[in-house]
């Protein structure tokens, strides 16, 4: 998460009181710090280790060296560098994979532009684009997809913008912009209330492990130690809510447009033979929600309501066999028709395993394979498998070395499967797996 300390406030506020354990991972500044990048080349970098890093990654790199990580059929070869290296403020946002294998990065900061790479991480081409882009897909015709800042994008394969249309989900933000309000209102009332109520919890958790033992053992003993901390924090923060005036009009309406703001970015987008569909938050509330729409972006209706994701996340791609999704809150993947009809799900939270998916919320993305075969990507952890269309466990594919994090992890698979690029959003860049030469054979990894 980033942004004010409220927003971390929200975030640390909704984790502590999902599960006890988890509080000490929320004890850090922020859950992606920021690390200072060795020069890079073609080939791989090796991740180096963060300074002063928080405790979220210490105990997060506890939990992966835990799981006994099968050997994977591809091998991480390149990183192809798209970002603020070539231009200051300008970060990959998505990415997708044309018919003629170049890599579509779609970039942004204070303005948008697409860069295109050939397989190996030449960039061959700049386009300017007049949206801040935050998803992008191709169809089989090399027809390029668009979404970002309110609006839908239709390009031609070399570039040349055929279509702009103000994006459905736009609409309908702008018409429920007095409910947003009203959202607003609530949640600054509920925050402080929220702040406070944290006091006492953890202060009451604190007593829990101390009167458990007279010894405590080393690892009770840092628990209280990252619960005070934690401790101290929401007692300043309740104290500084405490002496706050009443939001005025103009604070609301700030709150409002960030909100808006928020609704307004798609998480996702996918592209086939006929349709569009795009994943993007929900209208009310906080789930998010999946629109359908021709590839001239008329008939634009809601076909998934009510998916749960975390970290602004929610990735639906399309295939003949209708949609997937990561829908990474609840661990699973969905397979639903293309109107929306939930035709099977499949998944589990697993921190001892691989078949399963690990961390807090994963999988974060998905891609699917020309024979259908359905590949998930873990953020935090870089995993990469392999499943059927149906949900049976096929194999791991890699694990990505990745800065650990919540985030979008886009992946996409190259049509003979020989490739997978998975994105590092915190790093700007793609990186690059290619087959093994000597695929190897999984055997007891499945419970390790």
């Amino acid at each position: 998460m980033h942004g004010t300390q409220s927003s971390r406030l929200m975030w640390r506020s909704v984790v502590l009181s999902c599960s006890f354990s988890l509080v000490v991972i929320t004890s850090g500044e922020s859950a992606e710090p920021k690390i200072q990048i060795e020069k890079t080349t073609s080939q791989t970098i090796p991740l180096q280790k963060p300074q002063n890093s928080s405790p979220t990654i210490g105990i997060l790199q506890n939990i992966t060296e835990s799981v006994k990580v099968p050997e994977g059929t591809h091998e991480q070869i390149a990183i192809i560098e798209v970002g603020s290296k070539f231009l200051a403020g300008m970060r990959i946002n998505s990415f997708c994979l044309n018919p003629s294998g170049q890599l579509l990065a779609a970039c942004g900061g204070e303005r948008g532009e697409i860069r295109v790479f050939d397989p190996d991480g030449k960039r061959l081409e700049t386009w300017k684009v007049p949206i801040v882009p935050d998803a992008i897909n191709v169809d089989q015709d090399g027809m390029v997809y668009v979404a970002g800042s309110g609006k839908l994008l239709k390009l031609d394969s070399h570039g040349k913008i055929l279509m702009t249309r103000e994006a459905p989900h736009a609409k309908a933000v702008k018409a429920s912009n007095a409910k947003l309000r009203e959202q607003v209102v609530q949640q600054m009332k509920s925050r402080s209330s929220t702040v406070s109520s944290m006091v006492p919890r953890l202060e009451n958790m604190i007593k829990q492990i101390k009167d458990k033992d007279k010894t405590l053992t080393e690892q009770d003993q840092k628990r209280v130690l990252s619960y005070e901390r934690i401790l101290e924090q929401y007692k300043q923060m309740a104290k500084a809510e405490n002496n706050k005036k009443a939001p005025t009009d103009a604070q609301i309406d700030a709150q409002v447009e960030a909100m808006s703001n928020q609704k307004l970015r798609v998480s996702s987008l996918s592209a086939n033979e006929k349709e569009i569909f795009i994943a993007c938050s929900a209208i009310k509330g906080y789930g998010y929600d999946v629109w359908r729409m021709d590839k001239n972006f008329d008939s634009p209706s809601v076909v998934v309501e009510g998916l749960r994701g975390c970290c602004g996340q929610m990735d639906v791609q399309c295939c003949t066999d209708g949609i997937f999704v990561a829908e990474n809150s609840r661990h699973r993947v969905n397979h639903y028709d293309r109107n929306g009809k939930l035709i099977k799900h499949w998944g589990k939270r697993d921190r001892n395993g691989v078949e399963g998916f690990g961390s807090c919320c994963n999988p974060m993305n998905v891609a699917v394979g020309r024979a259908g075969e359905v590949y998930t990507a873990e953020s935090n952890l870089g995993y990469i498998k392999r499943y059927s269309a149906d949900g049976k466990y096929l194999g791991f594919v890699g694990k990505v070395k990745l800065v650990p994090g919540c985030k979008n992890v886009s992946i996409l698979v190259s049509p003979d499967g020989d490739r997978v690029y998975m994105m590092d959003l915190t790093r700007n860049h793609i990186i690059v797996m290619a087959r093994k030469s000597i695929v190897p054979t999984e055997t007891s990894d499945k419970k390790s």
